[in-house]
């Protein structure tokens, strides 16, 4: 992998879509099956959030700490994007919310994806294609993915 390839190379493209009235259960399901680490919130067709696996996590090591425990099935996205934490557990894609979803093009490099990253403190971005429409996300974990694939094809040759 060389820091000048495009994102569209790395990206996922399995993008996990759910809604703020899924229950997190059934979010995590999807998410394994297609092997991804961040789903993608949206209401009436408008992307409003993100939820990561970390996001996910430490909603559950809160489930687990307090006074009233849940089982994970009745617990839902909104869930986790209500309360006073919320806008440290899910990163809101409104103009007016607490972290942005940061989206770059496919076409940008794996350089400024990582750039992005390190100056957003994010490690996911929304990929978009030349017309604005969502075709994949990045994660950090993927870079490391994509780079370690590299240095073994590297290594073979």
């Amino acid at each position: 992998m060389e820091f000048i390839d495009t994102i569209k190379q790395h990206m996922n493209r399995d993008i996990v879509y759910t809604t703020e009235d899924d229950r997190l259960a059934d979010v995590i399901f999807k998410m394994s099956n297609v092997e991804t680490d961040i789903a993608v919130v949206k209401s009436n067709n408008t992307i409003v959030g993100v939820i990561t696996e970390s996001d996910i996590y430490f909603a559950l090591v809160k489930e687990v700490f307090s006074e009233v425990t849940r089982v994970i099935k009745d617990i839902h996205v909104i869930d986790i994007m209500r309360g006073p934490r919320a806008k440290e557990v899910m990163a809101s894609c409104e103009t007016h919310g607490w972290h942005p979803c940061i989206d770059t093009f496919e076409d940008d490099t794996i350089e400024n994806a990582i750039r992005i990253m390190q100056r957003s403190g994010l490690h996911h971005l929304l990929v978009l294609d030349k017309k604005n429409k969502l075709v994949g996300t990045l994660s950090s974990h993927d870079i490391i993915k994509s780079f370690s694939r590299s240095k073994v094809q590297t290594k073979k040759k």
